[in-house]
């Protein structure tokens, strides 16, 4: 019987039901689920565990959310010494390309520092802005801003006295109409919904944001695709990916909300898609064998995802 470990945030603070959906899925699917707090990482005589219990009999290792904040640089550090392979969302893209300004290339104007001077001459360059913190979610602190004293003073908030770092990214107006979230998982495709803005102009769905059924155009896919694929080759199992195309938004690989959604919208638990691709994507059967630990695949070829595509 193949075995996941799954280290899980406070679920009483949960904000999405991946900590329940994801474990089930595998358990439906035939696999032993251990469910551990991200703090039972440790190291023992020089060999990491989660607890009391050796990585390596785990033939996937998932890591839902980043863990309490005071810790997680040591625990990424620990677990850096853990095959790579193993984990779902492997350890370095977890810390850098979590990161909004991960993206930049494919996001739309974009600026971020701690100088308020230098991001308020970006503001009175003209027309709309979005200022948020760089390390934000669920919409929170994310207000739509322009040049003039109140621009500035929603700026100085987000600097703060210990000089944190803001981002300022020009507003799209077609964000409107809805932004697109697309859940991949071993390099598949899963499923893509709107998000919709409900009463302000935020997409998030904890803001009052709409989820309705989509399609991707063409365009869309082509983009979805070569975001898949770079997630792939970085080693990333499991992530959202957010577009308001030609634009990419955001990518989120540490706990991204999306499967209730698509469960809601379409009727359907995506859940089990999620826990074959990725033990498809690592060669595990259901008696957990493996000829040998599959490297992270690279995602499926465009065509083949446009098959899949919703």
């Amino acid at each position: 019987m193949p075995e996941i470990a799954f280290l899980l945030g406070d679920v009483a603070e949960a904000r999405n039901d991946n900590h329940l959906r994801l474990p089930e899925a595998f358990r439906a699917a035939g696999w032993r689920v251990t469910a551990l707090p991200h703090d039972a990482v440790r190291m023992r005589h020089g060999q990491v565990c989660l607890g009391d219990l050796d990585p390596q009999r785990f033939q996937l290792i998932w890591l839902v959310g980043f863990g309490p904040a005071e810790s997680f640089l040591d625990r990424m550090q620990l677990l850096r010494h853990v095959d790579q392979r193993r984990f779902v969302n492997a350890i370095d893209p977890l810390i850098h390309l979590h990161a909004k300004t991960a993206w930049a290339k494919r996001l739309p104007e974009t600026y971020v520092s701690n100088d308020l001077e230098y991001l308020v001459s970006i503001l009175d360059r003209g027309g709309d802005w979005i200022a948020k913190p760089t390390a934000g979610s669920f919409g929170r602190d994310v207000s739509r801003v322009n040049a003039g004293p109140a621009g500035r003073a929603v700026v100085a908030g987000l600097i703060g006295a210990n000089g944190r770092y803001c981002l300022l990214q020009r507003f799209v107006p077609a964000v409107a109409e809805g932004e697109k979230r697309t859940l991949m998982a071993g390099g598949r495709v899963i499923g893509s919904y709107l998000r919709r803005p409900g009463k302000d102009f935020r997409t998030n769905l904890a803001t009052g944001a709409n989820a309705e059924p989509t399609r991707l155009s063409a365009e869309e896919r082509e983009l979805v695709q070569a975001v898949t694929d770079e997630l792939g080759t970085a080693g990333v199992g499991f992530a959202a990916i957010d577009t308001v195309y030609p634009y990419l938004m955001e990518v989120n690989l540490a706990n991204p909300g999306g499967l209730s959604a698509l469960a809601s919208v379409y009727g359907e638990d995506f859940g089990p898609r999620v826990a074959d691709a990725v033990a498809g994507s690592r060669g595990v059967d259901r008696l957990g064998r493996t000829a040998r630990l599959r490297p992270h695949r690279r995602a499926r070829p465009e065509k083949a995802a446009r098959r899949r595509m919703g």
